[in-house]
C-alpha cells in the first residue's frame, strides 16, 4: 500500500478529487514522463543532517499536510493526529539523486493509524517504510515504479522488536542497481533493479524525503484502506503521535538542479546542473543500530541523548574526496548553514559541472558522475605524477 498523506477536501468537488487520489495513492504536480517539467531543486553537497530534538529546519523542510509538527527536546519532531483531518506531513524543500536516507523514529499507535517514511520523485517513482499503529511488533516495505498500481504484490513485512516505544534505526539504500531496506544497520530486505519488471518498476530518479501520519482508518476512506489500516480509526482514543529524532541523507550525485531529458522516466535521462563530485558507495558506512543496546533493540522512550548525537552527516573508516562538503544544520536553520549555498558567505565558485547520468544499464557505480566530471581526472593525473616522480627519486638515489 502507498502511504497517502490527505489534505482533507472542504466542498463536493474536493471530496471526488478525495476519493481519486484515495484510490491512485499517489500524486505529482508535474509529471516528466507525460510532459516537460521545471528541474527539481537539488541537494547540492555529498551530506546533509538534522536533529530535530534541537529544534525545526524550516529553510529545508516544507509542511505539506493538514495539522503542524511541534518539537521536543527528548524525542524530536512530533507528528500528532488529534482530530479527523490530520495529517501533519513534512518534506525536503530538495530532491537526492541515488543515496540513502536514514531516519532514527518511533511510530505511532492507534487503529487504523499509518506512520510513513517515503521517498518519491516526480515521475511517481517510491520507496516505502510504513507503520500500521495496531502493529507494534511489524514494519512494511514497500517501492512503486512509475506511479505503476496495476498490481499489489511489491509490499513486504518485517517483524521486529517494538516500534512505538523504542527508537529505531530505519535506513533505504538507494543505488542505480540496488534498493536496501535496513533496521539498526541489519538488511531485512533487498530490491535488484533487474527484479522490478525488467528495470521498469525500479525507483530511479531523483526522490525527496517525506515524514508524516495520517488515518488509513477513517471512515470517510475506502474499505480496502480502512482494512489495510487495521480499522476504522476513534479518534477519541487520540491523540496519536508519531515522533522522528533526526534524519541524515546521502547523495551520491550532489547538483544544483536535475532535469528530466525526455520522457523516458530513466535515471540515465537525468541531466545535473553544477554538479560536484559525490561519495563513492563503498565510502558510505552501513547503517548502524540505535543507542547503547545494539542488536536492533532500540533506544526506550525518553532515553537520554548518546554522547555521539552530534556526530552528523558523511563519515567512514576512509576519508571521503577532499572535496567532499557534508551540509550539518543545527535547529532554526537558515541557507547560510550550507557552504556554496547563493545566500551563504561562500562565493559558491566549486569545480563544478553540468554532466549527464552515464548511459547504458545500471550497474553498482563506482562514481555515478563520470561524464564530464573534470575534477575526478585532475586527481587521478595528479596521484599518478606523484607516484612517478617518487619511483625516479627512489631510481636516482639507487
Amino acid at each position: 500500500m502507498h502511504c497517502f498523506f490527505p489534505s482533507w477536501p472542504h466542498s463536493l468537488l474536493g471530496a471526488v478529487a478525495l476519493c481519486a487520489l484515495v484510490t491512485a495513492q499517489t500524486y505529482t504536480s508535474c509529471n516528466p514522463t507525460a510532459k516537460s517539467c521545471p528541474p527539481d531543486v537539488g541537494l547540492p553537497v555529498p551530506g546533509y543532517s538534522i536533529d530535530f530534538r534541537n529544534g525545526p529546519d524550516n529553510t529545508h523542510w516544507l509542511s505539506v499536510g493538514m495539522g503542524s509538527v511541534t518539537y521536543m527536546p527528548n524525542l524530536g519532531a512530533a507528528f500528532t493526529i488529534n482530530k479527523q483531518g490530520d495529517s501533519p506531513t513534512m518534506e525536503t524543500s530538495w530532491y537526492f539523486f541515488f543515496g540513502r536516507a536514514e531516519v532514527h523514529m518511533r511510530a505511532a499507535g492507534g487503529t487504523g493509524i499509518v506512520s510513513c517514511v517515503v521517498l518519491e520523485s516526480d515521475d511517481l517513482d517510491e520507496i516505502d517504510w510504513e507503520w500500521i499503529g495496531g502493529e507494534p511488533h511489524d514494519v512494511q516495505t514497500n517501492y512503486f515504479g512509475k506511479g505503476n498500481t496495476t498490481t499489489w504484490d511489491r509490499g513486504g513485512k518485517t517483524p521486529m522488536g517494538d516500534t512505538q516505544w523504542l527508537t529505531h534505526n530505519y535506513t533505504i539504500d538507494w543505488t542505480p542497481s540496488l534498493v536496501t531496506w535496513y533496521i539498526d544497520g541489519a538488511v531485512v530486505r533487498t530490491l535488484a533493479y533487474k527484479d522490478a519488471l525488467g528495470g521498469h518498476n525500479f525507483p530511479q530518479t531523483p526522490m525527496r524525503l517525506k515524514l508524516g501520519i495520517w488515518a488509513g482508518g477513517d471512515s470517510k476512506n475506502p474499505n480496502g484502506t480502512i482494512d489495510w489500516a487495521g480499522g476504522v480509526t476513534n479518534y477519541t482514543q487520540g491523540p496519536f503521535t508519531m515522533y522522528v529524532e533526526s534524519v541524515s541523507v546521502t547523495n551520491l550525485n550532489p547538483a544544483a538542479s536535475y532535469l528530466y531529458s525526455d520522457l523516458s522516466g530513466s535515471w540515465t535521462s537525468i541531466s545535473m546542473s553544477n554538479a560536484t563530485i559525490g561519495p563513492m558507495p563503498s565510502q558510505v558506512p552501513k547503517p548502524k543500530p540505535v543507542g547503547k543496546s545494539g542488536g536492533g533493540q532500540g533506544r526506550e522512550k525518553g532515553a537520554e541523548k548518546e554522547d555521539n548525537e552530534h556526530k552528523t552527516g558523511i563519515t567512514s573508516d576512509e576519508e571521503p574526496f577532499a572535496t567532499h562538503m557534508t551540509w550539518t544544520v543545527p535547529g532554526n536553520a537558515s541557507p547560510a548553514d550550507f557552504a556554496g549555498h547563493p545566500n551563504s558567505g561562500d562565493d559558491g565558485n566549486h569545480d563544478t559541472t553540468t554532466t549527464r547520468a552515464s548511459a547504458g544499464h545500471p550497474t553498482e557505480p563506482t562514481n555515478i558522475i563520470s561524464e564530464g566530471s573534470t575534477l575526478t581526472t585532475q586527481f587521478g593525473l595528479v596521484w599518478v605524477l606523484g607516484v612517478a616522480i617518487f619511483t625516479l627519486g627512489m631510481m636516482a638515489v639507487a
